[in-house]
């Protein structure tokens, strides 16, 4: 993948909408690219980590066992919880088809993060729409199991 891809494929992604082309320049050069067939674990649940992925093609399931929490596609990211604190994993993640990742080590982001703020204020903006999907979700499986 040419290094302009992975720059356009980062400028795509909400987290770094505000960042300077020159920064997403230095960012894209970090990346490494992973291509994954279908079925693939990329990580499991409680796995520590200590990188983010950005979708660049294909679909990626988000799960505990046979629970799915989300399916990601292009330009969406995973793993970002981790490249924060590189805890244990919350989930497992795994391809559902053909897949190509970029993948982001934490030290690069960190490096970028501290010269650019607009890259925190943008995976903070990710964590908060997460979050409030999570909330939705909940209060309306709470409310299906009390109808019933």
């Amino acid at each position: 993948m040419l290094l302009i891809e992975k720059v356009l494929t980062l400028n795509s992604c909400d987290i770094f909408y505000d960042t300077p082309e020159a920064n997403l320049v230095e960012l894209a050069g970090a990346l490494e690219e992973l291509d994954l067939k279908a079925g693939t674990q990329l990580f499991s649940k409680g796995d520590l980590g200590s990188s983010m992925y950005f979708i660049y093609q294909g679909k990626v399931r988000i799960h505990d066992e046979a629970h799915t929490f989300a399916i990601l596609e292009e330009n969406e990211i995973l793993g970002e919880l981790s490249i924060l604190d590189a805890e244990p994993r919350s989930a497992s993640a795994t391809t559902l088809e053909e897949t190509i990742l970029l993948k982001l080590e934490q030290e690069p982001f960190y490096e970028i993060m501290i010269s650019n703020p607009e890259v925190l204020k943008g995976i903070l903006k990710t964590l908060c729409k997460r979050l409030r999907q999570m909330d939705i979700r909940l209060v309306e499986n709470q409310a299906l199991g009390t109808a019933g």
